[in-house]
């Protein structure tokens, strides 16, 4: 159980860096989404051959095209949501996932964690106090657009838990993140040729660099950690992605981080703890 909390909490402290990677690059969200995908799949491959045998067979095959289209829609959303309203309104709608998964895992699982919808519920406050979307420039831009799309960025995002889940065990966690990169970046190709965009050697290789920790290194935790806790743990912690990456804009880049904010942390915090110790 420890092993599996420390394994999550890990990639989620990770994905709250990204912006540390993505913000000086300055390139379009389609070319950097697409990129760490191709770089997820190639870097993931040294990896397979520590795992065990893959199970193949039609079940793993649906699971793993469904992997695919989900992170590429999660991924895609999110970003044109972003793009269409203030990063407050699209992360707080994002971060309605783990909320989604707690109360679905009784149903998708058969695992009931207890007081796991009374964290999911603490942490979406902590969520809201954190971003408070409340304040004027949260609501400039197309707000209504960029929920709808941030929404659909969560439901994407509760099917992967779910998926993820179910194909380490099958295919091994290394081989779950590779091979369903490669269907995502192939969906978002598209996308990116037609966003025009100078890519050079040094932002390839941040992006590298991304795929790796924060890409591969991050995602194989996580998917090792759901299969040792359950995807209703697993999602409450994960709401320690948008508190670090909170954090981040406040020591680096100079972001603003209001007493409220400070208060939501804490319940984030509090939330993960409360389902964390729970009993199954």
């Amino acid at each position: 159980m420890i092993r599996g909390v420390s394994f999550v909490v890990l990639a989620a402290c990770a994905w709250g860096t990204w912006s540390l990677f993505l913000r000086p690059l300055g390139l379009p969200s389609a070319w950097t989404s697409t990129l760490i995908f191709v770089f997820v799949s190639l870097l993931a491959i040294p990896l397979y051959r520590r795992e065990t045998t893959p199970r193949w067979d039609r079940e793993t095959l649906v699971l793993l095209g469904a992997f695919a289209v989900l992170d590429a829609v999660n991924v895609g959303t999110f970003f044109a949501a972003m793009s269409m309203t203030s990063v407050a309104i699209a992360v707080l709608t994002h971060s309605f996932a783990p909320v989604v998964v707690a109360l679905a895992a009784p149903y998708v699982e058969g695992q009931r964690v207890r007081r796991a919808p009374l964290a999911a519920s603490i942490a979406l406050a902590g969520i809201v106090l954190l971003l408070r979307p409340w304040e004027p420039a949260a609501l400039s831009g197309s707000v209504l657009a960029g929920a709808a799309l941030g929404s659909v960025s969560a439901l994407a995002y509760a099917g992967n838990v779910f998926l993820a889940r179910r194909l380490t065990p099958r295919i091994g966690a290394a081989r779950t993140m590779g091979l369903h990169s490669i269907g995502s970046a192939l969906l978002l190709l598209p996308l990116a040729l037609m966003t025009p965009a100078e890519i050079g050697v040094s932002s390839l290789c941040v992006l590298a660099i991304a795929a790796a920790l924060l890409g591969v290194g991050a995602n194989v935790l996580f998917a090792h950690g759901l299969v040792a806790i359950g995807s209703a743990r697993g999602a409450v912690l994960a709401f320690l992605e948008p508190l670090v990456a909170c954090l981040v804009g406040w020591l680096v880049w100079g972001e603003a981080l209001a007493p409220t904010a400070m208060l939501g942390g804490l319940l984030i915090v509090g939330a993960g703890v409360m389902v964390a110790t729970s009993r199954s």
